[in-house]
């Protein structure tokens, strides 16, 4: 079975963060998978940015249940030796390419990287001339 490593736009997208669009494309885009016998799973990088969400909202009780509700049903991908070597490497290419990225989207896609997993996300323009890394972008 595959995995599909979800990003963090499909998670509050998911939640309804984009509107009603965003959550139904969302939420086609997770059925599809699903269907097809993709197993669905995020990193903990995305997990991070989703408390930053819940610290940050005027709600966090409320928040921090959806968000522990949704990551309920995913596998969470950690961070290893294999991952930390795919950052480099990454970030390495995208630096002489003059196209460096932020942090946080190398550390999510080396997760997938690492693992073999396609990234599905609505800003598929983040992860733009990563090697190895295969993006499935709802947004388009």
């Amino acid at each position: 079975m595959s995995v599909a490593c979800l990003d963090t736009t499909v998670l509050l997208d998911l939640q309804g963060r984009s509107g009603k669009a965003g959550q139904r494309n969302a939420a086609a885009a997770v059925t599809r998978l699903a269907r097809s016998g993709e197993s669905l799973a995020t990193t903990q990088f995305n997990v991070a940015e989703l408390w930053v969400g819940v610290e940050r909202s005027k709600n966090p009780r409320r928040e921090r249940s959806k968000v522990e509700g949704l990551l309920s049903e995913l596998s969470i991908l950690e961070f290893d030796e294999a991952v930390a070597r795919v950052f480099g490497a990454v970030t390495a290419h995208l630096q002489k390419l003059g196209r460096p990225a932020g942090d946080m989207d190398v550390l999510i896609a080396s997760v997938a990287i690492a693992n073999g997993h396609a990234l599905v996300t609505r800003n598929a323009r983040h992860f733009v001339d990563m090697p190895g890394l295969a993006v499935h972008d709802y947004g388009e």
